[in-house]
């Protein structure tokens, strides 16, 4: 259905509104081309938002990451744009201020949490589950692969034994896995069927004995037990007198639904989801190993901008890139579309250029380039800002204030289970001194050969509570966008390490190590306004990309690296 065509279907089942989320029942997971159903119903193509139909106006939610992107994309006059976040509580929030009460929306793609905050915090508002009306085309059969424990660190066998162990603990029978990510980390099976992320879209419900039994449709393997969804509604209801375990965060509310009566349901966080999170030493040296192939290849790249720019568009960057990285060993795919922003498009914090509608390079401006590789032994993601030709005054010093912000962030050192919202301000004070800021987080965890954007931990002004352990992996990436000018971002993968020497021995300290070895643009930087102390991280910094990389680049390369990392 389009968008009158929804409107008259409200109409005839007498709804006030109808929400439309941008993921489908893998909630927090990515989605293939085809089931962007904002794209199908108002040209917005970001990768998170959410529509309100009403009867008369629609409403774009969208957050500071796509203002302008939406301005862009959304060309129907009857669709404003809302600069909230959008979640469900903030969609129905807005609703009621409008004394719009009958809301319909597709119990799949609401979760537990969700669905409670609202019912909680809002009252007399009659929820309506009438399930997908945008419609999806039905994906092709996708294969599953196994990845091999030199890669993961830890066999499926061995990951199982401890959540079936933790099932005992928690005096249930069952839990209930919602998370593809989870499940393919559990598991250590994974699929292509997803552009950029290779976790496999499924379920599954595990045992306290160590039984897994997966869920989930066109999808093909011959060595688990596999059923469809439709299967899975019939063999849940089955269940009786047993205790089941969920994640209310990641579970849509349509599955409560399906039990019966006589089974206890619990809410738990995702076990998975914590482990995977602390990376076992296999990972962080797969992550160590596969930023140093991505650093090889976005330094070939930038070695090549530099002689070759001239004439290039966006596209041209994208397709540069995809050569160099699919070169490495072990290269898998991208880890998200590249963003590579010439000029005023890189002021567009998630834009990305297609083939036929991709701007020039323009000389004497800024080139943003984001972009992430997913590899069989880890995951990656870098930002890099460079000029193409001289910067003027204004784009050194915004650079280099984002350096500053970066760098505070990149040295700080805290307690152990620290939240990222706490760690936010480090970054962002530096910019706020100056009367900068940006409308984006600061960092997000990352997955190894999984979600390049990974919870539970984040670095925002609004983000998650979960503290920092050692051997997370978290991005840190502060920017500054001057609209229909150009965009600055820095980003650069760290791990949290134990810092060994401490006053207090009752509190375990922690700091970031750098994964990520790309060298940044020093004709960007005022040396001036660094610290000696900022000036000191810089060249430590460039020594290590200089060390990791050369032996894996020609003489060419190498004598440009070394112009590139040397001190300042």
């Amino acid at each position: 259905m389009n968008i009158v065509e929804i409107q008259d279907q409200l109409n005839q089942q007498g709804l006030d509104a109808y929400v439309v989320m941008h993921n489908n029942r893998f909630i927090g997971q990515d989605i293939l081309p085809e089931e962007h159903k904002l794209k199908k119903l108002c040209g917005f193509y970001g990768s998170d938002g959410l529509l309100i139909i009403t009867a008369g106006r629609s409403f774009l939610f969208v957050d500071g990451r796509y203002e302008l992107q939406a301005d862009q994309e959304v060309t129907n006059a009857d669709v404003e744009i809302v600069h909230q976040v959008p979640n469900f509580l903030n969609a129905c929030r807005f609703l009621a201020e409008r004394n719009l009460h009958h809301v319909g929306y597709d119990a799949w793609c609401i979760s537990v949490n969700q669905a409670e905050n609202v019912r909680k915090k809002i009252k007399n508002l009659n929820l309506v589950d009438i399930g997908d009306l945008v419609g999806e085309e039905k994906p092709k059969n996708v294969q599953i692969f196994s990845r091999e424990a030199r890669f993961s660190g830890c066999t499926a066998h061995e990951k199982i034994a401890d959540l079936a162990k933790w099932i005992c603990q928690n005096d249930a029978q069952y839990f209930l896995l919602t998370s593809a990510d989870s499940v393919s980390w559990l598991l250590n099976i994974y699929a292509r069927d997803l552009t950029y992320t290779p976790v496999v879209r499924v379920y599954a419900l595990v045992d306290m004995n160590g039984h897994c039994v997966l869920f989930g449709d066109h999808v093909q393997t011959d060595d688990l037990p596999l059923y469809d969804f439709r299967q899975m509604e019939n063999m849940l209801a089955k269940l009786n007198n047993v205790r089941v375990l969920y994640d209310p965060e990641v579970t849509p509310v349509k599955m409560l639904g399906m039990f019966s009566e006589q089974v206890e349901l619990c809410q738990a966080q995702d076990l998975c989801r914590m482990r995977k999170a602390e990376k076992n030493p296999v990972e962080i040296q797969g992550m160590i190993s596969c930023h140093i192939r991505d650093g090889v290849a976005l330094t070939k790249l930038l070695h090549w901008l530099e002689k070759n720019y001239k004439g290039k568009t966006e596209w041209d960057v994208v397709e540069k890139l995809h050569e160099f990285r699919a070169q490495q060993k072990d290269f898998f795919s991208e880890s998200f579309a590249s963003i590579v922003g010439s000029a005023a498009d890189g002021a567009v914090v998630h834009y990305q250029p297609h083939e036929d509608s991709s701007r020039l390079l323009e000389e004497n401006n800024l080139l943003l380039i984001d972009s992430g590789g997913q590899y069989l032994d880890g995951t990656t993601d870098v930002t890099r800002t460079i000029v193409l030709g001289q910067p003027s005054a204004d784009m050194k010093r915004d650079f280099t204030r984002v350096l500053q912000a970066h760098i505070a962030l990149a040295r700080a050192k805290f307690p152990e289970g620290t939240a990222g919202i706490k760690l936010d301000t480090l970054a962002r004070e530096k910019l706020w001194a100056h009367g900068l800021d940006y409308k984006h987080g600061t960092g997000h965890g990352v997955g190894c050969f999984g979600n390049v954007h990974e919870g539970p931990i984040n670095i925002s002004l609004n983000g998650s509570g979960y503290g920092f352990r050692e051997n997370m992996v978290t991005s840190v990436e502060p920017g500054y966008y001057k609209k229909d000018f150009y965009g600055i971002r820095i980003e650069n993968l760290v791990y949290t390490s134990k810092v060994e020497d401490t006053f207090d021995d009752d509190v375990n300290f922690l700091m970031f190590r750098c994964l990520t070895k790309v060298p940044l643009d020093k004709k960007l930087i005022d040396k001036y306004l660094l610290s000696a102390e900022e000036q000191a991280w810089l060249n430590e910094y460039h020594q290590s990309v200089y060390d990791c990389l050369t032996p894996y680049l020609n003489e060419v390369e190498k004598r440009w690296l070394k112009e590139a990392c040397s001190p300042l």
